[in-house]
């Protein structure tokens, strides 16, 4: 399971970050005109970031296929993280957030997947991989289009 361990991000490492969101493939010596470092501070830092901050790299197919967001609500004494640890290594699972606040939920999953056959396949892994109690409700939201 991936872990947080605490890392101080400064402006440099923010504009590593922000560059990589508009091209993860930008290469080291791009990364270093653009944030005005040497193409080494960049090798050292993206190692850093690596294993501390970016926790994959991924693509995403705009128009093809099915995006959704699934809201999951635990049962009481649920360990949230062992469950989000589990659901965030899944085909089909984007990214798994523990969220707070008016949602009414514990996690919230970005989801893509074919088709709807193979969305509902994944909300029955999740109600199947759970133990006893440990999921109470699910709704999914599909993404219609993203802008």
């Amino acid at each position: 399971m991936w872990k947080r361990r605490p890392m101080n991000i400064d402006s440099t490492d923010r504009a590593l970050l922000s560059a990589l969101r508009d091209n993860s493939r930008t290469s080291f010596v791009d990364l270093a005109k653009a944030t005005g470092v040497s193409e080494r501070t960049v090798r050292t830092r993206m190692k850093k970031l690596e294993e501390d901050v970016i926790q994959r790299y991924t693509i995403i197919e705009r128009g093809v296929g099915l995006s959704a967001l699934v809201r999951i609500k635990l049962g009481p004494g649920t360990e949230v993280g062992t469950l989000a640890g589990e659901f965030s290594m899944w085909d089909g699972v984007l990214t798994c957030y523990e969220v707070g606040g008016g949602l009414d939920a514990d996690l919230l999953l970005i989801i893509s997947v074919s088709d709807t056959h193979t969305l509902r396949e994944l909300l029955d892994r999740i109600w199947l991989t759970a133990p006893d109690a440990a999921v109470v409700e699910t709704h999914t939201t599909l993404i219609i289009e993203q802008y």
